[in-house]
């Protein structure tokens, strides 16, 4: 059960530099890993606090003054969202003092503002606390939970809005422009100058009358038309 607690730093007469890790015990240590560690594929730090490694420690994590523990053995089990958190929450003990509940809204903010948190590991965050009642150290799974609820609203409005990318303008191929019309014989006939010639029915003969629109006198060419036809038609 993940239980996310502070540690509180050991009087400095009970450490021992030895090596390159700090001796608690001689069945229990801590091993100094220097300021950042990598996490769930991310490098992470928590500003100038010293990480130390502990296997034996009975959580994921803990928190000092100035100093961030880790169980990598327990954290390893955790999905890799709730693993950032731990480290978070760790670190936001260093910042925010003993406060469960504003150490978690610490974690939530990082994580809002570094990508790495979404809804999905909001819930694997929840789900890691396993229904835990109240104790004197830690506030109820319950009321964790809510808190971290209210505090990813809090962040994600907070978050400045993401410009959309704009869509590059779409360029035309320079295709030269194509003239389909054919060109006029020369010289221009005289039925292309004066226009196409409409018809007119014949009521009497079968073929249909011409009518020149460059006439001088288009009505007395239909007469003088029809009545050739019509002599024809006889």
């Amino acid at each position: 059960m993940v239980k996310l607690r502070i540690l509180l730093l050991l009087p400095a007469a009970c450490l021992s530099l030895a090596a390159s890790h700090f001796a608690l015990s001689p069945a229990h240590a801590e091993e100094w890993v220097g300021r950042s560690v990598t996490l769930a594929g991310r490098k992470v730090s928590c500003g100038k606090a010293d990480i130390l490694i502990d296997r034996e420690l009975p959580s994921e994590g803990g928190a000092g003054d100035t100093t961030l523990i880790l169980n990598p053995n327990m954290l390893n089990q955790q999905p890799p969202t709730v693993r950032l958190f731990v480290f978070n929450h760790e670190c936001g003990h260093i910042s925010v003092g003993d406060s469960e509940l504003d150490a978690d809204c610490y974690a939530v903010n990082h994580g809002v503002r570094d990508g790495w948190l979404d809804r999905k590991g909001l819930a694997q965050v929840c789900d890691s606390f396993e229904g835990a009642p109240e104790t004197d150290t830690h506030p109820s799974a319950k009321r964790r939970c809510a808190n971290l609820d209210r505090c990813f609203a809090k962040a994600q409005a907070e978050m400045p809005p993401i410009a959309p990318k704009p869509v590059p303008a779409r360029i035309l191929p320079n295709v030269p422009a194509t003239i389909t019309a054919a060109a006029p014989e020369l010289p221009v006939r005289k039925n292309a100058a004066l226009g196409q010639p409409k018809v007119l029915s014949a009521w009497r003969c079968t073929d249909p009358l011409d009518v020149t629109t460059g006439s001088t006198d288009p009505i007395g060419h239909v007469i003088k038309k029809d009545a050739e036809r019509n002599e024809r038609c006889r």
